[in-house]
């Protein structure tokens, strides 16, 4: 069991820094018991579907992974993680899902931002080994 979980874990890890520099991701943390998870699904549903085009959502049931569970220390179910640039940026706790569609939305417009900001610059730098080189005086 140990080494399961240390596989999740490990998954759980490259899954967020796969996401690096792209669309934000959104991690529910739940439970199957869990009575306001239960009544969340078709609207969590509903709008994953809606921003398919925004976001990359996930989902992780905390009894079967409780190692990932600690190493995000959730402690209130449903959570949602939101990540971007393989960082948590947001935590949201048992929302609604107009309160989580505003969150999600503000921070893709931040990223997105960001990103082409980034972007921008990378394409003005410049390649060093390409330049000629000074000539000293003799």
């Amino acid at each position: 069991k140990q080494w399961y979980q240390r596989r999740v874990r490990g998954h759980y890890e490259e899954l967020i820094e796969s996401h690096r520099d792209e669309r934000i991701m959104v991690v529910l943390f739940y439970a199957n018991w869990c009575g306001p998870y239960k009544s969340s699904i078709p609207s969590v549903t509903r709008l994953a579907k809606e921003l398919v085009d925004k976001c990359f959502f996930y989902k992780l049931n905390v009894t079967e992974h409780d190692d990932v569970t600690r190493l995000c220390q959730i402690i209130v179910l449903p959570t949602y993680l939101i990540y971007a640039d393989a960082k948590v940026i947001d935590i949201v706790v048992s929302p609604g899902m107009e309160k989580l569609r505003n969150k999600i939305e503000f921070h893709q417009k931040q990223h997105r931002r960001h990103y082409f900001h980034k972007q921008k610059l990378l394409r003005r730098s410049y390649d060093f080994n390409s330049l000629p080189e000074l000539q000293s005086r003799d």
